[in-house]
């Protein structure tokens, strides 16, 4: 696959040009100054830890055909390579990216979902249902799954360079819709600039990330960017339970919105929940159809309300024929998504769940739902992970503590901060004074903290162990180390009943 350089960059915004030739033929397009080969696009973009500003002599030296670059380089541009400089390399990248691989998000209805907590569940069950009638790819938290096979996960939201090559992969395949995780972090950083989106939900907004984004605010807007940029996703659907929702829907009165709590253009009633599932009406153009899932908590059932209300969209006016009373029977018989209150362990008259909560929202939606379940008692095992948003260490501890009766404060991805450093943030959430009822703990190896909710743990109890889900790891500084909160439960269990026959 070959460019012209007048194809590749017609309608891209230019500030200068050097050595231009409109006609030359290029190879590839990339960042990575290690990957050029001749003729090929080097894009200089700065990074947290590097700038590719700095290695424009070594794409050169490796026959870049063309480098493109937001300020002069601090070297020549020879005569035989075109020098381009441009407003925004990020935004230049993903464009010129989109144009290389002949945008392949026209050839596909592409439905992303943003925000802080719900993008993994809503992306994924959306996946799951749709495929039983159409060709649908998922790229998300858990991995990349393509007709052609499942890739690992490096980011929620890959980056242009591996995005558009997998979007040009499914266009050949066949790949009729895409559900597709849009983090925050992606769309500050222009990976999905300029993709055509056939639909844009929003899940929610709560604290998180702010150690990027710096305010609620900044991180508010970072999210509505997906909504408004050019091109808009053609249809929207928000979260009207959301203060953060209802501040895009006043501004974006043509989106459809959903809500478990009030009405809606999509809503519900007669919710009844437990820990092994929840049962609803689903209730859209005046119609009333009943629901039960095998997913628990309040939140699960809004992006379960997501998922539904996206398909109705979808099948509008399509000649699809999507009608979602069809998915019914599927949505029924579908298990809790990896990582996601999913059940870990079995043969044991307590209940432990394996969770992502990871944010002081998430943490209090788990608990306070899990609560009104009315288990015996509720055991809380959690960390607050390194170098990131130290705001919301304190704010996590004070929900673990209101909904809990054992509080287990552990380890979470320390990354390069010291784990004892992570807990004295932590403590200074505990309540003063302490409850009498409330037990807490501190177990810095989170494997030992396991082990001790399961030798804890009494008939009728419920285990929830928050912060990694799906996650098969720990970092420890910069290091992966194989660690799975699952496979822990599962030994803990095996090692309390030999001990209860000795």
């Amino acid at each position: 696959m070959r460019k012209r350089v007048e194809d590749l960059f017609l309608g891209i915004p230019i500030l200068e040009r050097i050595h231009w030739d409109p006609n030359r033929l290029l190879n590839k397009v990339t960042s990575d100054s290690r990957a050029v080969q001749p003729g090929d696009v080097f894009v200089a973009c700065s990074g947290a830890c590097m700038d590719g500003h700095d290695f424009i002599g070594q794409a050169i030296h490796g026959k870049a055909a063309i480098v493109v670059y937001e300020r002069e380089p601090d070297v020549m541009i020879p005569p035989h390579v075109t020098g381009i400089r441009v407003k925004d390399s990020r935004v230049a990248l993903a464009l010129i990216l989109r144009r290389f691989y002949d945008a392949p998000d026209r050839k596909i209805k592409m439905v992303g979902v943003t925000g802080t907590n719900g993008k993994t569940t809503t992306a994924y069950l959306l996946y799951r249902l749709l495929r039983e009638q159409v060709k649908i790819a998922y790229l998300g938290t858990l991995f990349y799954e393509l007709p052609s096979g499942r890739k690992p996960a490096l980011n929620t939201t890959p980056g242009p360079e591996t995005l558009l090559p997998m979007l040009a992969e499914m266009a050949a395949e066949g790949v009729q819709y895409c559900a597709m995780e849009c983090s925050s972090h992606a769309i500050h950083q222009n990976r999905i600039r300029g993709l055509e989106f056939e639909m844009g939900i929003f899940t929610q907004l709560t604290q998180d990330h702010l150690d990027y984004h710096g305010s609620m605010e900044r991180y508010f807007q970072t999210k509505r960017q997906f909504f408004v940029d050019d091109p808009p996703p053609r249809r929207l659907l928000l979260n009207k339970d959301c203060p953060y929702g209802r501040r895009m829907i006043e501004e974006l009165p043509r989106a459809s919105t959903f809500s478990v709590l009030a009405p809606a253009d999509y809503y519900v009633e007669n919710l009844k929940m437990s820990l092994t599932g929840s049962t609803f009406d689903l209730c859209f153009h005046r119609e009333k159809l009943p629901f039960q899932i095998r997913m628990p908590m309040r939140y699960n059932v809004s992006n379960v309300l997501a998922v539904l209300a996206a398909i109705d969209l979808l099948g509008q006016g399509e000649n699809t024929g999507f009608r979602i009373e069809d998915f019914r029977g599927i949505l029924a018989g579908i298990p809790p998504i990896p990582g996601r209150m999913e059940r870990a362990g079995s043969g044991t008259d307590f209940s432990v769940f394996v969770d992502y909560a990871h944010t002081p929202d998430a943490i209090e939606q788990v608990l306070r739902d899990a609560k009104s379940a009315n288990p015996k008692r509720i055991l809380t095992v959690f960390g607050c992970g390194g170098d990131r948003d130290k705001a919301k260490r304190q704010l996590m501890v004070k929900n673990a503590c209101q909904y809990s009766d054992v509080v287990i404060m552990t380890s979470d991805n320390p990354r390069t901060e010291s784990p004892e450093e992570i807990l004295l943030d932590m403590r200074k959430g505990l309540p003063r004074p302490a409850p009498s009822h409330l037990g807490i703990y501190e177990i810095i190896d989170r494997a030992e903290a396991i082990e001790k909710a399961v030798s804890l743990a009494k008939a009728g109890d419920a285990i929830f162990i928050l912060g990694k889900g799906h996650e098969d790891y720990q970092i420890l500084g910069d290091v992966r180390i194989p660690f799975n909160d699952r496979e822990v439960v599962e030994s803990a269990i095996r090692r309390k009943s030999r001990v209860a026959l000795s």
